[in-house]
């Protein structure tokens, strides 16, 4: 369990199948991922549960973790993917599936306490992520937690019939800036 001071997040497991497949086919929900189009079967939910599973199996730690609020309510959803064991890098994608939940902070206090863990507990490297360019918000909270933009994927994505570009952003150990954040970083696992 990873604690934030909003937020704890834990392991995926297979009875997560209804909640990934209600976010990961919600339009709004995908927009921000850059796929509001995309459908998922539920057999292909389950695909990647069970691919999750496993690199949580072979790595030794969680490759997608459910938030929840303090009282349990599950509201989002982390995935670690694209791990690079030489570089200890793992890119992080972060979304919280009920836009009525939006704009309360679980998604800020969520991504510190998952970055304490790459750091502190999986003694990762770097950690990067992507968002498209005209999410202000994410670029903005990704800046005042440390993250470097490192380079703009052009036309990248399409949404409501235009291309739109996708930005890179990279965090590396030691520059992680909680005090800037307007969040507080205690991310504990165990």
């Amino acid at each position: 369990m990873i604690r934030g001071d909003l937020t704890n997040l834990r392991a995926i497991d297979r009875g997560d199948d209804n909640l990934l497949f209600a976010w990961l086919n919600d339009p709004a929900v995908m927009a921000g991922w850059g796929v509001p189009d995309q459908t998922l079967s539920r057999t292909e939910i389950q695909r990647r549960m069970e691919r999750y599973l496993e690199e949580e199996r072979s790595l030794g730690r969680p490759a997608a973790l459910i938030i929840e609020t303090l009282d349990g309510e599950p509201v989002g959803l982390v995935i670690l993917s694209q791990y690079a064991t030489p570089a200890a890098s793992t890119e992080v994608s972060i979304l919280i599936g009920d836009p009525s939940r939006w704009g309360q902070g679980l998604g800020s206090d969520a991504l510190g306490a998952v970055l304490d863990a790459c750091f502190d507990a999986w003694n990762l490297h770097r950690v990067w992520l992507r968002a498209e360019a005209d999410n202000t918000r994410a670029g903005r909270l990704y800046a005042r937690l440390g993250f470097t933009h490192e380079g703009t994927l052009r036309d990248a994505t399409y949404r409501d019939g235009e291309y739109v570009d996708v930005l890179v952003y990279g965090l590396l150990r030691g520059n992680l800036n909680p005090a800037d954040a307007d969040i507080h970083l205690p991310g504990t696992y165990h």
